[in-house]
C-alpha cells in the first residue's frame, strides 16, 4: 500500500504498531517534560490537543516539535448531514487557530491533495481537493469579484505519487510552491492508526507538515517549513490500519489494511475537509 503514497511510521521506541496519529505516541500513563495533552468537547465528538515542545520530548514519541489536533468522531461514513456539517465547522476553526498560535497571514494558500486517486485509501487528498474551491484565477481574471469574496488566494495540485510520475512529490510542490509563493502550504493526506476505534473516525491537523511514503520512502523529502520555507498544516484521516492490531498472526511489518467501508469514509471525510478549508480561507 506505502508504494502507492499512503504514509505512516515505523516502530516507534516503545515498539508500538505503525501509526501517523501523536495521540497514539503518547503515552497515556508517562508525563513526559516538553508533552502537554488538552482534552475538550466539541460540537461532534471530542479534540485532543498535544503541543510537542523540546528536542528531547518530539524523539520520545516520535513526532516533530509542534501543535498536533485530533477531532475524534464517530465513524465517518455513519455522520448524518448536520454531523458533517459541524465537523467541518469544527476543522475550520481548528486550521484558524494554527495560524493564529503560528502569526500565519493566510493571504495566499496552496492546497496539495497528496495520494493515489486510484487507490481508495489513499485518495483522501485528491479527493479533498476536488472540493476545494480556487480563487487565484478569480484574482487575476476578476480582481473587483475576488475582492468582493473576502477569501484568501488559494491555488489547488494534486502531484500523485512517485511510482505514478516518477517524480519526487516534495519536487513537484517545491516548484509549484516557487511559482505561486504561498504564505500557507496545507497538505491533505491518508494517515494509518494502530486503532481499530480511531479507523475512520478521527481527523489530525497539525503544523509540522507531512512525511510523503513514510518509514518505507527513507529516501522521500518531508514537506514541511524546514524544506519548503513556508509554513506547513497537515490534515489526515486514518483509512489503514496495521493488520498486527488486530492479533491474528500478521507479522510482516508494513501489512496494511482498511475497512469494507472505505469508500464511503474517504468520499464524506474528503468533503468534510474539502468544506472546512473552503470554510476558513475560501468561499461556502
Amino acid at each position: 500500500m506505502n508504494n502507492f503514497g499512503i504514509s505512516y511510521d515505523s516502530f516507534n521506541d516503545w515498539g508500538a504498531y505503525c501509526t501517523d496519529l501523536a495521540v497514539e505516541r503518547r503515552k497515556t500513563d508517562t508525563d513526559i517534560q516538553g508533552i502537554t495533552y488538552e482534552r475538550r468537547g466539541a460540537s461532534v465528538g471530542g479534540w485532543e490537543e498535544i503541543r510537542i515542545t523540546s528536542p528531547l520530548a518530539a524523539k520520545k514519541i516520535g513526532k516533530p516539535e509542534g501543535s498536533y489536533y485530533t477531532l475524534s468522531l464517530p465513524k465517518i461514513d455513519t455522520l448524518d448531514n448536520a454531523e458533517a456539517e459541524d465537523a467541518s465547522d469544527e476543522l475550520a476553526r481548528a486550521l484558524c487557530r494554527l495560524c493564529d498560535e503560528g502569526e500565519i497571514i493566510p493571504e495566499r494558500i496552496l492546497i496539495v491533495g497528496l495520494g493515489n486517486r486510484r487507490l481508495t485509501p489513499d485518495a483522501l487528498g485528491p479527493k479533498s481537493a476536488e472540493i476545494i474551491k480556487p480563487t487565484s484565477h478569480i484574482k487575476d481574471t476578476d480582481k473587483e469579484c475576488y475582492e468582493e469574496l473576502d477569501c484568501s488566494e488559494i491555488s489547488v495540485i494534486t502531484p500523485g505519487v512517485t511510482s505514478k510520475t516518477g517524480i519526487e512529490t516534495f519536487e513537484i510542490v517545491k516548484g509549484v510552491a516557487r511559482r505561486v509563493m504561498p504564505s500557507l502550504v496545507i497538505v491533505i493526506d491518508s494517515i494509518a492508526t494502530r486503532s481499530v476505534e480511531r479507523l475512520g473516525s478521527t481527523v489530525q491537523i497539525c503544523n509540522t507538515g507531512i512525511h510523503p511514503g513514510g518509514a518505507m520512502n527513507h529516501s522521500a523529502t518531508p514537506i514541511n517549513e524546514d524544506t519548503l520555507g513556508v509554513p506547513v498544516i497537515s490534515i489526515g484521516i486514518p483509512t489503514v490500519i496495521d493488520a498486527r492490531a488486530f492479533g491474528n498472526g500478521y507479522t510482516k511489518e508494513g501489512m496494511l489494511v482498511s475497512p469494507r467501508e472505505i469508500d464511503e469514509i474517504t468520499e464524506l471525510g474528503a468533503k468534510i475537509i474539502g468544506d472546512a478549508i473552503n470554510q476558513a480561507f475560501g468561499f461556502f
